[in-house]
């Protein structure tokens, strides 16, 4: 992935595998799940860096298949 991705893609992400938005501390917004620590997502005019990005992937493949998945 090259270039910037939107974050509302990456929310979506995120929350299809249990993570809920918990709180906004100015750029960064913060992910929990039970069980797992807080995940800080730097957003920048609503775009997401791709290192950020390949980490979210990461995490959620580390995870294994979510029950909400499409």
């Amino acid at each position: 992935m090259a270039s910037e991705v939107r974050f509302a893609v990456v929310r979506r992400q995120l929350e299809r595998a249990g993570y809920r938005l918990a709180r906004i501390a100015g750029s960064h917004h913060l992910f929990e799940k039970p069980g797992r620590t807080l995940l800080s997502i730097p957003v920048h005019r609503g775009k997401v860096k791709p290192f950020h990005v390949r980490q979210v992937e990461r995490i959620i493949e580390a995870e294994g298949p979510s029950q909400g998945k499409c």
